[in-house]
């Protein structure tokens, strides 16, 4: 049976709540001076590869490193819960929206 984590994440740039499930077992495993001198590399790692880390300290489980949830462009602008309606082909039909009700309403160009 393979160890997993699931942890529930909220942020501004993903959708109201995200899961993140861990596979422990697969996770690369360094004391912290090893991870002190490789960080960069750890976390470009967990942003591209979606890789998890275990840094160990006396050879014991201290802390975890895990990539973040990203939304797309689409579902940033469209937050909330109509996050997952966004279409980003349908954005060039919102482009100069606002200007055009300004002026419709107010006669005024925006």
């Amino acid at each position: 049976m393979t160890n997993m984590l699931v942890i529930l994440v909220a942020t501004k740039e993903a959708s109201p709540m995200t899961t993140l499930t861990i596979d422990l077992e697969g996770a690369a495993r360094m004391g912290i001076a090893e991870a002190k001198a490789h960080l960069s590399s750890i976390v470009e790692r967990a942003e591209k590869n979606g890789e998890a880390a275990i840094l160990e300290r006396y050879g014991r489980p201290a802390a975890l490193v895990v990539p973040l949830p990203r939304a797309t462009g689409a579902q940033h602008r469209a937050r909330g819960i109509l996050a997952e309606y966004a279409d980003e082909s349908a954005l060039c039909l919102e482009e100069g929206a606002f200007a055009r009700a300004m002026e419709a309403k107010h006669g005024i160009p925006a």
